[in-house]
Order: structure tokens, then sequence, then C-alpha cells
């Protein structure tokens, strides 16, 4: 099923939010929603932060999605795209050393704990 311009896709299962391109493209958006990357923020109207950089598509939009509206700023250079590519990477794998291991391995801990 294709995306419709204007609304924001939110899937807590695959942790992303989609969307498409508000400049006009048409081109697809895709963020992954993690603690690293992007967060949803819900208080009556969405917003997605941080700001999408779009340097990956041939329109290089950058705005944020601020309480239902976009909210449009400067595009990125490429030497700030790589310095945003680089943060993204590091935060990444920052978030990936300190991340809790999954769902199973939090079940066997706390029921060690809870034998004790």
């Amino acid at each position: 099923m294709p995306l419709a311009p204007g609304f924001l896709y939110i899937s807590s299962r695959f942790s992303t939010a989609g969307h498409i391109c508000p400049c006009g493209c048409g081109r697809e958006v895709v963020t992954k929603l993690s603690p690293a990357r992007y967060k949803v923020i819900f208080d009556g109207e969405i917003s997605l932060l941080p700001s999408v950089a779009a340097t990956g598509l041939p329109c290089n939009s950058h705005y944020f999605i601020a309480r239902g509206e976009v909210d449009w700023h400067a595009q990125l250079d490429p030497r700030q795209a790589a310095r945003a590519r680089t943060a993204d990477r590091r935060a990444v794998k920052e978030e990936r050393d300190v991340a809790p291991a999954g769902w199973f391995a939090r079940l066997v801990r706390k029921l060690r704990r809870s034998s004790h």
C-alpha cells in the first residue's frame, strides 16, 4: 500500500515512522525510531524529532515535523550532511553498546535475581 502525502505512518512493530517527503518530490522517507535516532511525540499533535535531513534524496530537504506541521530549515551542505551521518552512526553504535539484551535474556536475568 503506498503512503499518502500529508500523513506520518508509525509502526511500533518495526520501530519506524514513514511519510512522503513534504517538498512535493513524492519520495518516501522512512526513519528508524530509537533513542539514538528518531522519536515520535504525541501530545494531541504529532512531532518527529530530531529534524529530517533527506540527504539521500534528490531534493535534499531538511525539516522538522512539529505538532503536525512541517517546519522547513536550510538544506545541509555536503560537509554538514557527512557530519550528520557520522553523528548518527556514532549514536547508533553507542546505543547498541548499552542497549538491553532481548526480552528472553532480560527474563532469564529477572528469574535468576528472584530465585536468590
